[in-house]
């Protein structure tokens, strides 16, 4: 990571703690949001790790990941390697953040993949048992009408990582058991594929809903919550500017700037703006006219 990465990581980060509880904005045009839900497999872990951040790499900022780890998830793997190789916005591990904070994070993408889906959380969603977190959001992402995607090699009795651990030996009653709960949970959506494939299928996914025009929604904005005085005001309708609410300097990182770039490519950056280094490859790379009002 070179050293302005770093830096606009860091006020990325300061930014999002200051705004804890806010809403985020709309995601900029060709965006996609992605909740990576981790439970506490290995089995095919390391291979859609590396399948996500390849995907990652490819798509730079236009893809953007949430992690969301059991606790036995964050028992066995370490969310902050996840973080770093995924360069996750936000992780989440189940019993330090609430149950609201896991539903805004469905609200706010339009995917949700699951790199690891274990045999413990194919019986909890084949049997409706909601007692965790995973379980929980995983059905209530199936509910909202979202793709979920989920490597299901450490669930599959016959997949080769059960026959690397000597656990290809059970009764067929047992294995056939664990085979229709995978079957169960394909019936609810589930859409069901191996680690090494999981990249691919995520990428075909991204392309099939941006050809149908579908794209993550933007969110509403608590008015029970304080404003901080970072986050980025509205845009007004009838005037082509953007108001100042305070004497505080603003900080503009790449995720506001969906709520400033129009229809016709002109991003509107407040006069005395800090805009992070980030942001300003963004509004390049995207060959966005920038004025400032």
């Amino acid at each position: 990571m070179t050293g302005e990465e770093l830096v606009n990581r860091v006020v990325e980060e300061v930014l999002r703690r200051l705004n804890r509880g806010q809403v985020p904005v709309s995601p900029l045009p060709g965006h996609r949001r992605i909740l990576v839900v981790v439970t506490g497999g290995t089995i095919g872990a390391r291979a859609a790790l590396e399948e996500l951040a390849r995907l990652k790499r490819e798509r730079g900022v236009g893809l953007e990941y949430f992690i969301l780890f059991s606790r036995s998830a964050a028992a066995i793997h370490d969310p902050e390697k996840w973080r770093q190789e995924l360069q996750a916005v936000d992780v989440l591990v189940e019993g330090e953040s609430s149950r609201g904070r896991h539903t805004e994070l469905l609200e706010l993408c339009d995917l949700v993949v699951v790199p690891v889906l274990t045999r413990t959380t194919a019986a909890r969603l084949a049997s409706m048992l909601l007692d965790s977190a995973a379980a929980e959001v995983l059905v209530d992402a199936l509910m909202r009408g979202l793709p979920v995607i989920a490597a299901s090699d450490a669930a599959d009795p016959t997949s080769e990582g059960f026959a690397r651990l000597g656990m290809n030996r059970g009764r067929p009653a047992l294995v056939q058991t664990m085979k229709d709960n995978l079957e169960k949970i394909a019936g609810y959506g589930v859409t069901l594929v191996s680690a090494r494939e999981l990249g691919s299928v995520v990428a075909e996914m991204i392309g099939r809903r941006a050809d149908s025009g579908i794209a993550p929604q933007p969110l509403l904005r608590s008015k029970n919550v304080p404003e901080s005085p970072y986050q980025l005001p509205a845009v007004l309708s009838s005037v082509p500017a953007v108001e100042q609410r305070s004497g505080q300097r603003m900080v503009i990182t790449r995720t506001e700037l969906g709520a400033l770039v129009n229809n016709n490519g002109v991003v509107r950056i407040p006069r005395g703006a800090l805009v992070t280094p980030l942001a300003w490859d963004t509004i390049r790379d995207a060959g966005w006219r920038v004025e400032e009002v």
